[in-house]
């Protein structure tokens, strides 16, 4: 129930975020409806912020250095 709202949500909110620019060839809004879809709510969380992090310009920064 709680897994269907998030993908709602996140399916309405992408209008709005406009054009992917992810690094990563699935974007970070379709990995979270995939990981929602397909485990339960806390594991789908947990991959949801990891791969979020490794999107983060800050995770870039940390890297090259």
């Amino acid at each position: 129930m709680i897994n269907q709202l998030l993908i709602a949500l996140l399916r309405g909110l992408r209008p709005m975020l406009g054009p992917a620019q992810c690094k990563f060839e699935l974007t970070c809004g379709n990995f979270a409806v995939v990981q929602l879809k397909e485990k339960n709510l806390f594991v789908a969380l947990f991959a949801i912020t990891k791969r979020l992090l490794l999107c983060s310009p800050l995770y870039r920064f940390y890297r090259d250095n």
